[in-house]
């Protein structure tokens, strides 16, 4: 038996209908606003730049020894076109206007809107904005600490791997005893 609406029923659930869509993206809006001031605090922006800074500079230096230390003129102006097209194809994928919108969409994302309002009302404490301002002393600290150990680990991950690829190799074949004339074959008479 078919569902009968009356007019005005069937008026009121196409309204609801038609309202949930934009509820929906008033939500994601909003959302989406809290995971930009997030993304804001956490300086996600600057942090961005100065990876963008490293890998360029990690360029620069590989392209200044590969060129050598006695630069001419057409030398200097190779180099400088190299690091300017790098520096483009760097920005293109890396720099806030490529990746901020995902970075955003993450956030927004990752965690509900009673989440994003808890942990930006988190970094606006004094707590927050300490650990903020302290975490990149932290981080380098944390990254020396790492390095220490790595170079205490790697040479014995090297004599581990060493030690390993030994055990993997085939035994040396033994050498057989060559024959001698003096024993008597076993088809020889006694």
């Amino acid at each position: 038996m078919p569902i009968r609406l009356r007019p005005h029923r069937l008026a009121l659930l196409l309204v609801l209908v038609l309202c949930l869509p934009i509820a929906a993206r008033a939500d994601d809006a909003s959302r989406r606003a809290k995971a930009a001031q997030l993304v804001e605090l956490l300086h996600t922006e600057r942090m961005l730049q100065q990876n963008s800074a490293t890998i360029m500079k990690q360029v620069s230096d590989a392209a200044d020894k590969a060129i050598g230390p006695n630069l001419t003129p057409q030398d200097k102006a190779r180099l400088a076109s190299f690091e300017n097209k790098v520096s483009q194809l760097i920005d293109a994928q890396l720099d806030w206007k490529a990746l901020g919108p995902a970075i955003i969409d993450i956030y927004a994302q990752t965690f509900t809107e009673p989440e994003l309002d808890a942990i930006v009302a988190f970094y606006k404490t004094p707590a927050g904005i300490a650990l903020l301002d302290k975490m990149p002393r932290i981080n380098d600290q944390i990254e020396q600490l790492a390095h220490s150990r790595l170079v205490i680990l790697q040479p014995q991950i090297s004599q581990a791997f060493d030690d390993f690829r030994k055990s993997q190799a085939p035994p040396a074949p033994a050498a057989a005893p060559a024959p001698s004339a003096s024993k008597p074959s076993a088809s020889s008479p006694k």
